[in-house]
Formats: C-alpha cells, sequence, structure tokens
C-alpha cells in the first residue's frame, strides 16, 4: 500500500504491505527535485515503480543498506536506468544477498542485490545541493541528507522516538546521541524520518530526545557501577521486555537498549 503527502517540493511517500498504514511497518521514501531519497521495501518495489511511473526521477540515495530502504532498488534500475548512490560502507552489503529474520521477511522482504556508487561529500539535483552527514548510530552505514539553504534534512532512521525503549543489536545508542547532537548543530527546519515523521522547528525535539537518551545512559550506568546485569538492569527501568521483543526474534529489545548504552565497558 500506498499513500503519499506534500510538503512544499517535497514528495512523502509511505510505503507498507498491508492494507491499513501501521506506523511500526510502514517506511517512507521521499522524492525531493527528481532525487529519491531510499526505495522502501522489495514487497512494495512494483507499487512503487508504478506510483513513480510519470514522475520525474534523475538518482536515488539509499540512507543505509537495510532491506526496507533498498528494496525497490533493482526494479528501478531495470525500468528506469538510474543511478543509486549510498555510503561507501554500504555499496558492498547492497550488492550481496540480505540475510534476514523470520520477521523481517514477513514484513518487508528481500531486497534484489543491486549495484550502487558509493557517495561522496554531497549530491545535486537541478535546484538543490545536498550535503552528506555521516551518521553511523543506527548502522555504521547511515546517512543524513542536508540542503543547507532550505533547511531540510532528511534523517533516515536516525530519528528517534521522544522516549525509546527497545533497540537492535546493530544500534549504537552513545553514537546516536552524538548524531543527533551533530544534527542539532546543523540547524535543519525540517526534519523528514524514514519512521514517517515530519518535523517542523525541530530544536526542541531534538534537545528532548538528547536529554532522555542521556539521562537513560545515566541510570543503566549507575545500575551498572551498583552490580546489575543486563537483564536485571531493564527489569529495573524498563520492567517486562518490548512486546516487540517476542515478535522479532528479540533483534529488537528492551535489553538489547541497556547493553548498547554498556558496550565498550570495562
Amino acid at each position: 500500500m500506498i499513500t503519499a503527502a506534500e510538503y512544499d517540493d517535497v514528495l512523502q511517500i509511505n510505503l507498507c504491505r498491508y492494507p491499513e498504514m501501521m506506523p511500526a511497518l510502514t517506511v517512507s521514501a521521499y522524492l525531493v527535485d527528481g532525487l529519491l531519497i531510499d526505495t522502501g521495501p522489495a514487497h512494495t518495489a512494483k507499487e512503487l515503480v508504478q506510483f513513480l511511473e510519470d514522475r520525474e526521477l534523475d538518482k536515488v540515495v539509499n540512507t543505509h543498506h537495510h532491506e526496507d530502504h533498498i528494496g525497490a532498488n533493482k526494479l528501478l534500475q531495470e525500468q528506469r536506468g538510474i543511478e543509486i548512490f549510498a555510503h561507501s560502507l554500504a555499496v558492498e552489503k547492497i550488492g550481496l544477498p540480505a540475510v534476514l529474520y523470520p520477521y523481517q521477511e514477513e514484513v518487508w522482504g528481500y531486497p534484489v542485490p543491486s549495484i550502487v556508487k558509493p557517495l561522496g561529500t554531497r549530491i545535486g539535483t537541478k535546484k538543490y545541493m545536498f550535503e552528506i552527514v555521516h551518521t553511523p548510530g543506527h548502522d555504521r552505514d547511515c546517512i543524513c541528507l542536508l540542503e543547507r539553504k532550505s533547511g531540510l534534512l532528511f534523517s533516515g532512521d536516525l530519528f528517534l522516538g521522544s522516549k525509546p525503549s527497545a533497540c537492535r543489536p546493530m544500534e549504537d545508542c552513545r553514537r546516536i546521541i552524538k548524531d543527533l547532537k551533530l544534527v542539532q548543530s546543523l540547524r535543519p527546519r525540517l526534519i523528514f524520518s524514514a519512521l514517517g515523521s515530519v518535523i517542523a522547528d525541530p530544536k526542541e525535539r531534538l534537545e528532548k530526545v538528547v536529554g532522555n537518551l542521556k539521562n537513560l545512559g545515566r541510570r543503566i550506568h549507575d545500575l551498572h557501577a551498583q552490580g546489575l546485569n543486563p537483564t536485571e538492569i531493564r527489569q529495573r527501568i524498563f520492567g517486562e521486555e518490548s512486546p516487540m521483543a517476542p515478535r522479532t526474534q528479540f533483534q529488537f529489545s528492551s535489553e538489547n537498549l541497556v547493553k548498547s548504552f554498556l558496550n565498550g565497558d570495562h
């Protein structure tokens, strides 16, 4: 299923395999001045290509290699002959068959491997020049795109909810705090998230997320210093495990969030 919304020159394209748009299972791609940012999951690839059929499309950028962001790459290359770009750390991963957990296969599907080119420090369209901002907290190859003059920032999966309570094993919450502070310093006017949020004047929202993450990190480290292990810390702070944990083979869990803050500690 596809729905769309316009924000000035930006077209938000919401993609979900299910007949209703469920927030946790929906991915947003963005089309701005002929540049498509992410291509969504494999399950909606044909719908996306059809949706874009009569629209100007010159090039694609993948914000990272995860399966819900690259699913229509191959089909767009075959049918539109366009170039696709991603961070250099993502290039090889996007070109290889994905290895997915059952929940990922069910919700998003297996992307067909595609050939992408490494991004430089910026990428241009007819009207805009986007700076590439490396934000490796969610995964090592993640980027944001900033158009400095207009204040538009496309954040991929970086932008979190105000009170995160779970994450996946590859996420580095301490690095995410640094990424969010970097985004703060860029002073964007609008943030477009792959999670579907469009945040106007995001200064206060960013400050709140950073503050909440810092406070959570302090609580986790204080409890760890008292001798509690990650399971005990999770129980103390969050209580029962996130309902998402068993549904995602415990890839998306509160305990992973605790461990993320403790990674690298001795």
